[in-house]
Protein backbone atom coordinates (compact mmCIF):
# COMPACT_ATOMS: atom_id res chain seq x y z
CA UNK A 1 0.00 0.00 0.00
CA UNK A 2 1.25 3.48 -0.88
CA UNK A 3 0.53 6.35 1.58
CA UNK A 4 0.02 9.92 0.27
CA UNK A 5 0.20 12.78 2.80
CA UNK A 6 -0.44 16.52 2.56
CA UNK A 7 -1.87 19.64 4.24
CA UNK A 8 -5.06 21.55 3.57
CA UNK A 9 -7.35 24.05 5.23
CA UNK A 10 -8.69 21.35 7.47
CA UNK A 11 -5.21 20.28 8.60
CA UNK A 12 -3.04 17.33 7.63
CA UNK A 13 -4.43 14.41 5.60
CA UNK A 14 -3.26 11.03 4.34
CA UNK A 15 -4.71 8.57 1.86
CA UNK A 16 -3.78 4.91 1.39
CA UNK A 17 -3.64 3.67 -2.18
CA UNK A 18 -3.91 -0.09 -2.73
CA UNK A 19 -2.13 -1.35 -5.86
CA UNK A 20 -4.32 -3.60 -7.99
CA UNK A 21 -2.70 -6.02 -10.46
CA UNK A 22 -4.56 -6.92 -13.61
CA UNK A 23 -5.42 -10.63 -13.96
CA UNK A 24 -2.78 -12.63 -15.81
CA UNK A 25 -3.57 -14.00 -19.24
CA UNK A 26 -2.60 -17.52 -20.23
CA UNK A 27 0.22 -16.34 -22.43
CA UNK A 28 1.70 -14.38 -19.50
CA UNK A 29 1.36 -16.37 -16.25
CA UNK A 30 1.37 -14.67 -12.86
CA UNK A 31 5.03 -13.75 -12.22
CA UNK A 32 5.14 -14.77 -8.55
CA UNK A 33 2.54 -17.46 -7.88
CA UNK A 34 2.00 -18.95 -4.45
CA UNK A 35 4.63 -21.65 -4.14
CA UNK A 36 5.76 -24.57 -2.01
CA UNK A 37 9.35 -25.45 -1.18
CA UNK A 38 11.02 -28.84 -0.90
CA UNK A 39 14.54 -29.97 0.00
CA UNK A 40 16.04 -32.72 -2.18
CA UNK A 41 19.71 -33.74 -2.03
CA UNK A 42 20.43 -30.53 -0.17
CA UNK A 43 18.80 -28.43 -2.89
CA UNK A 44 15.93 -26.08 -2.00
CA UNK A 45 13.33 -26.38 -4.76
CA UNK A 46 10.42 -23.98 -5.27
CA UNK A 47 7.33 -25.08 -7.21
CA UNK A 48 4.09 -23.14 -7.85
CA UNK A 49 1.31 -24.65 -5.75
CA UNK A 50 -0.94 -24.61 -8.81
CA UNK A 51 1.52 -26.93 -10.60
CA UNK A 52 1.31 -29.67 -7.97
CA UNK A 53 -0.87 -32.76 -7.69
CA UNK A 54 -0.79 -35.15 -4.70
CA UNK A 55 1.49 -37.76 -6.32
CA UNK A 56 3.97 -35.14 -7.52
CA UNK A 57 3.95 -33.40 -4.14
CA UNK A 58 4.65 -36.76 -2.49
CA UNK A 59 7.66 -37.43 -4.73
CA UNK A 60 9.03 -33.98 -3.93
CA UNK A 61 8.48 -34.47 -0.21
CA UNK A 62 10.13 -37.90 -0.01
CA UNK A 63 13.05 -36.89 -2.27
CA UNK A 64 12.18 -39.39 -4.98
CA UNK A 65 11.52 -36.79 -7.66
CA UNK A 66 13.74 -37.59 -10.67
CA UNK A 67 15.78 -39.84 -8.39
CA UNK A 68 16.75 -42.33 -11.12
CA UNK A 69 17.89 -39.60 -13.49
CA UNK A 70 19.97 -37.95 -10.77
CA UNK A 71 21.63 -41.23 -9.79
CA UNK A 72 22.48 -42.06 -13.41
CA UNK A 73 24.00 -38.64 -14.00
CA UNK A 74 26.13 -38.94 -10.88
CA UNK A 75 27.32 -42.35 -12.10
CA UNK A 76 28.13 -41.45 -15.70
CA UNK A 77 28.83 -37.70 -16.05
CA UNK A 78 32.45 -36.65 -16.48
CA UNK A 79 34.27 -33.38 -15.97
CA UNK A 80 34.21 -31.51 -19.26
CA UNK A 81 30.81 -32.86 -20.36
CA UNK A 82 28.28 -30.40 -21.71
CA UNK A 83 24.69 -31.26 -20.79
CA UNK A 84 21.43 -30.42 -22.57
CA UNK A 85 18.48 -30.94 -20.19
CA UNK A 86 15.25 -31.25 -22.19
CA UNK A 87 12.13 -30.84 -20.08
CA UNK A 88 13.98 -29.28 -17.16
CA UNK A 89 10.84 -28.76 -15.03
CA UNK A 90 11.80 -27.63 -11.52
CA UNK A 91 15.50 -27.98 -12.32
CA UNK A 92 16.68 -30.97 -10.27
CA UNK A 93 18.40 -32.71 -13.20
CA UNK A 94 20.11 -29.45 -14.24
CA UNK A 95 21.21 -28.81 -10.65
CA UNK A 96 22.63 -32.33 -10.32
CA UNK A 97 24.51 -31.97 -13.61
CA UNK A 98 25.79 -28.49 -12.75
CA UNK A 99 27.21 -29.71 -9.44
CA UNK A 100 29.40 -32.09 -11.45
CA UNK A 101 30.31 -30.20 -14.64
CA UNK A 102 29.61 -26.57 -13.65
CA UNK A 103 26.65 -24.30 -14.39
CA UNK A 104 28.30 -22.95 -17.53
CA UNK A 105 28.23 -26.44 -19.07
CA UNK A 106 24.48 -27.00 -18.61
CA UNK A 107 21.68 -25.81 -20.90
CA UNK A 108 18.15 -26.17 -19.48
CA UNK A 109 15.21 -26.26 -21.89
CA UNK A 110 11.66 -25.88 -20.55
CA UNK A 111 8.51 -25.29 -22.59
CA UNK A 112 6.02 -24.70 -19.78
CA UNK A 113 5.78 -20.93 -19.14
CA UNK A 114 4.39 -21.59 -15.66
CA UNK A 115 7.68 -23.24 -14.66
CA UNK A 116 10.14 -20.81 -16.24
CA UNK A 117 10.54 -18.39 -13.32
CA UNK A 118 10.68 -21.13 -10.65
CA UNK A 119 13.27 -22.99 -12.74
CA UNK A 120 15.51 -19.93 -12.94
CA UNK A 121 15.12 -19.19 -9.23
CA UNK A 122 15.94 -22.79 -8.32
CA UNK A 123 19.09 -22.73 -10.43
CA UNK A 124 20.29 -19.42 -8.99
CA UNK A 125 19.51 -20.51 -5.44
CA UNK A 126 21.28 -23.87 -5.64
CA UNK A 127 24.21 -23.43 -8.04
CA UNK A 128 24.66 -19.67 -7.92
CA UNK A 129 23.80 -19.15 -11.60
CA UNK A 130 21.12 -19.93 -14.15
CA UNK A 131 23.51 -21.36 -16.71
CA UNK A 132 21.63 -21.18 -20.00
CA UNK A 133 17.83 -21.43 -19.74
CA UNK A 134 15.80 -21.65 -22.95
CA UNK A 135 12.03 -21.26 -23.03
CA UNK A 136 11.00 -23.45 -25.95
CA UNK A 137 9.83 -26.89 -27.01
CA UNK A 138 12.05 -29.34 -28.86
CA UNK A 139 10.83 -30.93 -32.10
CA UNK A 140 12.28 -33.53 -34.44
CA UNK A 141 14.89 -32.60 -36.99
CA UNK A 142 13.11 -31.75 -40.23
CA UNK A 143 10.08 -30.31 -38.40
CA UNK A 144 9.70 -26.81 -39.86
CA UNK A 145 7.24 -25.43 -37.32
CA UNK A 146 8.26 -22.26 -35.49
CA UNK A 147 5.87 -23.02 -32.61
CA UNK A 148 3.89 -25.90 -31.16
CA UNK A 149 1.04 -26.19 -28.67
CA UNK A 150 2.01 -27.31 -25.19
CA UNK A 151 -0.74 -28.94 -23.12
CA UNK A 152 -0.27 -28.48 -19.37
CA UNK A 153 -2.01 -30.77 -16.92
CA UNK A 154 -2.43 -29.86 -13.23
CA UNK A 155 0.91 -31.53 -12.40
CA UNK A 156 3.77 -29.75 -14.21
CA UNK A 157 5.58 -33.05 -14.88
CA UNK A 158 2.94 -34.09 -17.41
CA UNK A 159 3.10 -31.12 -19.80
CA UNK A 160 3.23 -32.47 -23.36
CA UNK A 161 3.26 -31.37 -26.99
CA UNK A 162 1.43 -34.52 -28.12
CA UNK A 163 -1.95 -33.55 -29.66
CA UNK A 164 -3.68 -36.34 -27.78
CA UNK A 165 -2.82 -34.70 -24.45
CA UNK A 166 -4.96 -31.63 -25.21
CA UNK A 167 -8.04 -33.33 -23.79
CA UNK A 168 -8.11 -32.85 -20.05
CA UNK A 169 -5.30 -30.28 -20.03
CA UNK A 170 -5.68 -27.40 -17.58
CA UNK A 171 -4.21 -24.96 -20.12
CA UNK A 172 -2.54 -24.92 -23.53
CA UNK A 173 0.13 -22.51 -24.70
CA UNK A 174 1.75 -21.81 -28.06
CA UNK A 175 5.50 -21.99 -27.47
CA UNK A 176 8.55 -21.49 -29.68
CA UNK A 177 9.89 -24.71 -31.19
CA UNK A 178 13.43 -25.66 -32.23
CA UNK A 179 14.76 -28.93 -33.76
CA UNK A 180 16.74 -31.27 -31.54
CA UNK A 181 19.88 -31.16 -33.69
CA UNK A 182 19.95 -27.38 -33.63
CA UNK A 183 19.67 -27.33 -29.84
CA UNK A 184 22.47 -29.90 -29.50
CA UNK A 185 24.73 -27.76 -31.69
CA UNK A 186 23.80 -24.56 -29.85
CA UNK A 187 24.60 -26.14 -26.47
CA UNK A 188 27.64 -27.99 -27.86
CA UNK A 189 26.22 -30.89 -25.87
CA UNK A 190 27.64 -34.37 -25.66
CA UNK A 191 25.16 -35.45 -22.96
CA UNK A 192 21.37 -35.35 -23.26
CA UNK A 193 18.89 -35.62 -20.38
CA UNK A 194 15.44 -36.08 -21.90
CA UNK A 195 12.01 -36.18 -20.27
CA UNK A 196 9.58 -34.88 -22.87
CA UNK A 197 6.41 -36.82 -22.08
CA UNK A 198 6.20 -39.02 -25.15
CA UNK A 199 7.72 -36.68 -27.75
CA UNK A 200 10.91 -38.78 -27.62
CA UNK A 201 9.37 -41.18 -30.15
CA UNK A 202 9.52 -38.45 -32.80
CA UNK A 203 12.73 -36.82 -31.57
CA UNK A 204 14.72 -40.05 -31.75
CA UNK A 205 13.44 -41.09 -35.17
CA UNK A 206 16.57 -39.35 -36.55
CA UNK A 207 20.00 -40.65 -35.41
CA UNK A 208 21.69 -38.55 -32.75
CA UNK A 209 24.84 -36.62 -33.71
CA UNK A 210 28.09 -38.52 -33.19
CA UNK A 211 29.16 -36.04 -30.51
CA UNK A 212 26.45 -37.35 -28.13
CA UNK A 213 28.04 -39.99 -25.91
CA UNK A 214 25.42 -40.27 -23.13
CA UNK A 215 21.64 -40.17 -23.14
CA UNK A 216 19.65 -40.26 -19.88
CA UNK A 217 16.03 -40.64 -20.90
CA UNK A 218 12.63 -41.43 -19.47
CA UNK A 219 10.52 -43.37 -21.96
CA UNK A 220 6.71 -43.32 -21.91
CA UNK A 221 5.34 -46.59 -23.35
CA UNK A 222 1.95 -45.86 -21.79
CA UNK A 223 1.60 -43.19 -24.50
CA UNK A 224 2.85 -45.15 -27.53
CA UNK A 225 3.06 -48.81 -26.55
CA UNK A 226 5.71 -51.32 -25.54
CA UNK A 227 6.61 -52.22 -29.12
CA UNK A 228 7.45 -48.59 -29.91
CA UNK A 229 9.51 -48.39 -26.71
CA UNK A 230 11.47 -51.47 -27.73
CA UNK A 231 12.00 -50.01 -31.21
CA UNK A 232 13.47 -46.81 -29.70
CA UNK A 233 15.94 -48.83 -27.61
CA UNK A 234 16.84 -51.06 -30.56
CA UNK A 235 17.48 -48.04 -32.79
CA UNK A 236 19.74 -46.49 -30.14
CA UNK A 237 21.61 -49.79 -29.87
CA UNK A 238 22.06 -49.68 -33.64
CA UNK A 239 23.74 -46.29 -33.21
CA UNK A 240 26.23 -47.80 -30.79
CA UNK A 241 24.48 -46.95 -27.51
CA UNK A 242 24.28 -49.55 -24.75
CA UNK A 243 22.18 -49.48 -21.62
CA UNK A 244 24.51 -48.89 -18.68
CA UNK A 245 22.23 -49.01 -15.71
CA UNK A 246 18.77 -47.63 -16.40
CA UNK A 247 17.09 -50.95 -17.04
CA UNK A 248 13.33 -50.62 -16.98
CA UNK A 249 12.99 -49.04 -13.55
CA UNK A 250 10.24 -46.49 -14.12
CA UNK A 251 11.39 -46.58 -17.77
CA UNK A 252 14.45 -44.40 -17.05
CA UNK A 253 17.53 -45.46 -19.07
CA UNK A 254 21.14 -44.40 -19.34
CA UNK A 255 22.47 -45.14 -22.85
CA UNK A 256 26.19 -44.64 -23.48
CA UNK A 257 28.44 -45.12 -26.50
CA UNK A 258 32.07 -44.68 -27.44
CA UNK A 259 33.67 -46.45 -24.48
Amino acid sequence: MQILRGKGQGGEWQVGLLSVRSPARKESPVPHPESERFTIDGALIEVPASALVPRLRGRLQDGGYEGHERALLRAHLRLGDRVLDLGAGAGMVSITAARIVGAGNVTSVEANPEMLRPLKRNLRRNIGAEGSVLHMAVVADGDKRDSVDLHVSPGFWSASTLPGRAKGAAASYAVKARPLGKLIRRAQANVLAMDVEGAEQQLLATPLPEQVRLLVIELHPALYGGAARDAILADLAGQGFRDVGGGRTEEVHAMRRGD
